[in-house]
C-alpha cells in the first residue's frame, strides 16, 4: 500500500467508527473505501464489517453506563439477531451486493421516516393499546431479525433502521437508544467477523489500517456523543439520515 491509501483507509475508517457510534451508516464509508484501495467487491463488503467492528465494541465500552438491561428483553433481542446475521452473512458468501444495492434508498427511507415519525406513531399506538407495550413484541422482534439479516449481508444504514425500531417501542432517551443500538449491532457485525474470517473473505491488510481508525472514531464518538442535548443528537441523526436517503436515491437512478 502507497502512504496515500494507508491515510485514506485508516481516516475512512476513524469517519466510520464515528458514524456507527452515532447513528450507524459507518458501511457507506468502508465500502467505497476499501474498493478504491483495490478490494473487489465482496471482500470490500466483509472488510468493512471487520474493520468497524473493533470500533463498534470501543464505542459499545464508552456507552455502558446506558445500557439498562433490566427494562429490556436483552438476552431474547441478542438470540433474534445472532440467527439473522448468521443467514445474511452466510447469504452473502454465495450471492452479489446488486439487488441489496438496488433496495438500499428504499430501506434508508423507511427506517428515516420511522426515525421522523416513531414517536407520533409511538403516541397513537398507546392511547390505542391503552398499557401494554405501543408496539407488540412478536413484530418488534420480527423488525430485528430483518435487520439482522439485512446487516450480516450488507449492513449499510443498519443502525439508523435500529433506532427507528427502538423509537416505535416507545423508547425516548437517545443516549440509551444509541448504546442499546450499539450493543445489538456489535452483536450483528460479530457474527459476520466470525463467519468471513472462518471462510477467508477478509482483505487483511486493507482491512487492519481500516480497523485502527475505526476504533480510534467509535471511541472518541461515543464517549463525547454523550455531553451533547439529546435534542441536538436527534436532529443530527435526522439530518444525517435524511441526507443519507437521498444520497443512496439519487446514485440509484441518476
Amino acid at each position: 500500500m502507497t502512504l496515500t491509501e494507508i491515510l485514506v483507509l485508516f481516516f475512512a475508517g476513524a469517519a466510520a467508527g464515528g458514524l456507527n457510534a452515532l447513528a450507524g451508516g459507518g458501511g457507506f464509508i468502508t465500502l467505497p473505501a476499501l474498493i478504491w484501495a483495490g478490494s473487489p467487491p465482496i471482500l470490500a463488503n466483509t472488510g468493512g464489517t471487520i474493520a468497524v467492528w473493533p470500533g463498534l465494541i470501543a464505542a459499545l465500552y464508552a456507552y455502558r453506563r446506558n445500557l439498562r438491561s433490566e427494562r429490556h428483553p436483552l438476552k431474547s433481542y441478542i438470540v433474534v439477531v445472532v440467527c439473522g446475521s448468521a443467514l445474511g452473512a452466510a447469504l452473502l458468501l454465495f450471492t452479489t451486493n446488486h439487488f441489496f444495492m438496488a433496495l438500499l434508498p428504499w430501506l434508508m427511507l423507511f427506517a428515516t421516516t420511522l426515525f421522523l415519525g416513531g414517536r407520533r406513531i409511538t403516541d397513537a399506538l398507546s392511547a390505542q393499546r391503552g398499557n401494554e407495550a405501543p408496539f407488540p413484541p412478536v413484530l418488534v422482534r420480527l423488525f430485528l431479525f430483518l435487520i439482522a439479516v439485512y446487516g450480516g449481508y450488507f449492513g449499510g444504514g443498519m443502525g439508523i433502521m435500529t433506532l427507528a425500531v427502538l423509537t416505535l417501542i416507545g423508547m425516548r432517551d437517545i443516549h440509551e437508544m444509541n448504546a442499546l443500538k450499539t450493543l445489538l449491532v456489535t452483536i450483528i457485525n460479530g457474527i459476520g467477523v466470525i463467519i468471513f474470517v472462518a471462510t477467508g473473505k477478509v482483505p487483511w491488510a486493507h482491512g487492519l489500517v481500516m480497523t485502527a481508525g475505526c476504533i480510534l472514531g467509535g471511541f472518541a464518538a461515543g464517549h463525547y456523543v454523550q455531553k451533547v442535548d439529546q435534542a441536538k443528537v436527534r436532529i443530527a441523526i435526522s439530518s444525517l439520515a435524511v441526507g443519507m436517503t437521498l444520497y443512496f436515491f439519487w446514485n440509484a437512478y441518476r
